[in-house]
């Protein structure tokens, strides 16, 4: 989509949804426009009447001309109030379809790339910046047809001042190239206002903060922070000072040959080939001119940074494009199974986060057999949590292939195979809605249904939680939203809670569930979720995907893999790998005297 394009699906969007108002902004550009001719006319007629001692006409001339200025007065300023409204409406929808545009990409690569993440930024919650910069644009648009009414009425009355026409076209065209220099730099300092953001986060965010001032960071961080904005401040002045500079030249080179044409005209009435009211004319139109350009600057200067969120919108769009229902890499759709009968196979899997050269997996041959609890374990780094981002089709492998009962998993829509995978994650969401909404958001289908909440909140064992609420199922989440704040532990049997709302899933992945609960409350959680998964295995195939680093717990699995280095090191049960005597063997012991010793 090209700006052009996406300027007119913009009005179009106006036009469907607030018909009213674009009519009222097109009749007051019309008017603004036919006003300023009038107002030139009446204002030649007047000085003319008033020379030649015509009172009658110069009565009329007064007339239109009070009435042509209050017309572009007050439309001007209606107008204005017009885009406002249209910038608010139409934002609203804009800022709806940019977030479903990201929320439709599939996979997490444009959330954890950093050149994605620049763009998004720009334009996340920018629509009513986008919706302003077309019809900010439309209105500069109508500011340029009077400074042209202008402008012809005035080589009406002087032919030689047609050379303003030429000199016009640098006095625009200079300052709309400053200000792409402006846009450029507003994409490049993106990152760095980022770190912004995110020492502010840091500053005022509850959590986080707690950290930062038991450390005694906040001078430091503080500091940090006016550097980057010091960065941000140079980069985006050497480019304003530029944009000021060619908006300079240009306007010095009209304004000189302007003065030119006048004296010109002068000399023409002193020699008695034009009259005098010609140079009143000139004279007062000046004022005009000078006003119809400086309003035509000013709307490309508030398009700057609309044209910068408008063209990541149309990154946006364009990327979504490329990526939309593209399941297969032949273009290939295959449908989900209905249950596992053999389960999930990695084969010659290799796989690197796109841009970077590290491999995380080279050559995987792994299987996860249906209707089985598997265990990943390992070190840190080791490549686990990338395992999971493959098997819940956030990425693709870069080679080799991942398959479910012999169909190919890049195959599959990633909103199919969503629909069948559940998840409870180590980072899990706070959704600071009502409980109900908060666990219910995990299978939006049943959200409505007392009884499959009721099964979640018991198969999380967050019965209690709930119970003790003020409103149980009804209670405002959040402390930010007058809410109830709950602890760590408690948002965690929440998000497991939300995690079971699935009732057939092929895939359930537990990537470290109990992280935040004391060891008691840790093995009673385990043993039902092993107990869980092997109802979910009986029923419909299920593989449960059980990431931790708790060698006490992932000894209950029926199949335990241990990664290192980006490749699977052993494989078997608790039994097989303790005798076995490899590096599963000492990281189980390391972790047992430690618990000892503690």
């Amino acid at each position: 989509m090209t700006r052009g394009q996406a300027l007119r699906w913009l009005f179009g969007l106006s036009w469907q949804r607030h018909r009213g108002w674009v009519l009222t902004f097109v009749v007051l550009a019309v008017a603004d426009v036919l006003a300023t001719g009038v107002f030139a006319l009446t204002l030649r007629m007047l000085i003319q009447s008033a020379l030649d001692q015509h009172l009658r006409e110069a009565v009329i001339a007064t007339v239109g001309a009070a009435l042509s200025y209050a017309v572009t007065i007050v439309g001007a300023s209606a107008r204005l109030n017009v885009v406002n409204l249209l910038d608010e409406a139409v934002g609203v929808d804009l800022d709806e379809r940019i977030l479903g545009l990201i929320a439709g990409l599939d996979g997490i690569e444009h959330l954890e790339r950093p050149e994605y993440a620049d763009r998004i930024a720009l334009v996340r919650g920018s629509g009513d910046v986008i919706a302003r910069c077309g019809w900010v644009l439309l209105d500069g648009v109508t500011m340029l047809v009077r400074l042209l009414v202008v402008l012809a009425i005035l080589t009406m009355t002087a032919p030689v001042l047609l050379i303003l026409v030429l000199l016009l076209v640098p006095a625009l065209w200079l300052p709309r190239r400053g200000q792409r220099g402006v846009r450029a730099a507003s994409v490049a300092v993106s990152q760095d206002v980022r770190r912004v953001e995110h020492i502010q986060t840091l500053l005022t965010e509850a959590t986080p903060n707690m950290e930062v001032r038991i450390a005694g960071a906040g001078p430091r961080l503080l500091g940090d922070g006016r550097e980057v904005w010091d960065r941000i401040i140079r980069t985006q002045a050497r480019a304003q000072w530029r944009n000021a500079g060619l908006g300079i030249t240009g306007w010095a080179v009209f304004v000189l040959g302007y003065v030119a044409a006048l004296l010109f005209i002068v000399h023409d009435v002193a020699s008695g080939r034009e009259q005098p009211g010609d140079v009143l004319l000139l004279v007062t139109l000046t004022n005009t001119l000078r006003a119809q350009a400086e309003g035509v600057m000013r709307s490309l200067q508030r398009t700057t940074d609309g044209m910068s969120a408008l063209d990541a919108f149309l990154w946006l769009e364009d990327h979504a494009a490329a990526h939309r229902g593209t399941a297969g890499t032949a273009g290939v759709v295959a449908r989900v199974p209905e249950r596992l009968t053999d389960g999930i196979t990695l084969s010659g899997v290799s796989f690197r986060y796109p841009g970077t050269d590290r491999w995380v997996f080279r050559g995987i041959d792994l299987r996860l057999p249906a209707g089985s609890t598997v265990a990943v374990v390992g070190e840190h780094g080791a490549g686990k949590t990338s395992l999971v981002k493959l098997l819940t089709k956030f990425y693709e492998p870069a080679e080799g292939v991942v398959t479910v009962d012999g169909v190919r998993l890049d195959e599959i829509p990633a909103e199919d195979w969503w629909s069948r995978t559940t998840a409870n994650f180590q980072d899990f969401a706070r959704f600071l809605f009502l409980v109900r909404e908060s666990v219910g958001v995990g299978d939006l289908a049943a959200a409505d249904r007392p009884d499959v909440l009721a099964r979640a909140i018991a198969d999380a064992d967050a019965e209690g939680i709930v119970a003790g609420l003020p409103d149980g199922l009804d209670t405002q989440l959040g402390r930010v939203f007058d809410g109830q704040e709950l602890s760590t532990g408690q948002w965690q049997r929440i998000a497991l809670s939300r995690a079971h709302m699935r009732t057939a899933p092929l895939l359930c992945v537990i990537d470290e569930p109990t992280a935040s609960l004391d060891p008691r409350s840790e093995y009673a959680v385990y043993r039902r979720q092993m107990k869980l998964a092997k109802s979910l295995g009986e029923r419909f195939g299920t593989v449960t995907l059980v990431v931790s680093h708790r060698f006490s717990t992932v000894q209950m699995a029926d199949l335990i893999v241990v990664v290192e280095d980006g490749a699977v090191a052993e494989m078997g049960d608790h039994d097989e790998l303790m005798a076995l005597g490899g590096l599963y063997a000492d990281l189980f012991r390391m972790q047992a005297a430690a618990f000892q010793n503690g």
